[in-house]
């Protein structure tokens, strides 16, 4: 189905309304970022072994603690924008502003 009320004039938006498709990409999402998050447990497990042996004791405490702090907060902001609905429909601002555009260009300003 192509178009919907809350585009702006002359925005066609697409909306795919294919069950299979949209199943497959669910499933597809959902088993990359399960495999994705067990690979990162693993390395941030190895990483937390080797930094408790003696060969590699106190290498890169410091950057490991910054990067994981900077991370979090990222993490943080990513559900805040899930949670408030930031990321729905982020292609209407746009269009609206480029709509905006043209009618200040038609005016002049």
């Amino acid at each position: 189905m192509i178009g919907n009320a809350s585009t702006p004039k002359g925005h066609a938006r697409i909306v795919y309304s294919d069950r299979r498709t949209r199943n497959i990409f669910i499933w597809s999402l959902s088993a990359g970022l399960v495999i994705s998050g067990m690979a990162f447990a693993l390395k941030i497990a190895e990483f937390i072994f080797t930094m408790s042996s003696d060969d590699a004791k106190g290498f890169a405490d410091v950057p490991v603690t910054v990067y994981f702090f900077v991370a979090g907060g990222w993490l943080c902001s990513l559900l805040w924008c899930f949670i408030t609905g930031k990321f729905k429909d982020v292609e209407y601002s746009k269009m609206a502003m480029l709509e905006q555009e043209e009618e200040y260009a038609k005016q002049g300003i």
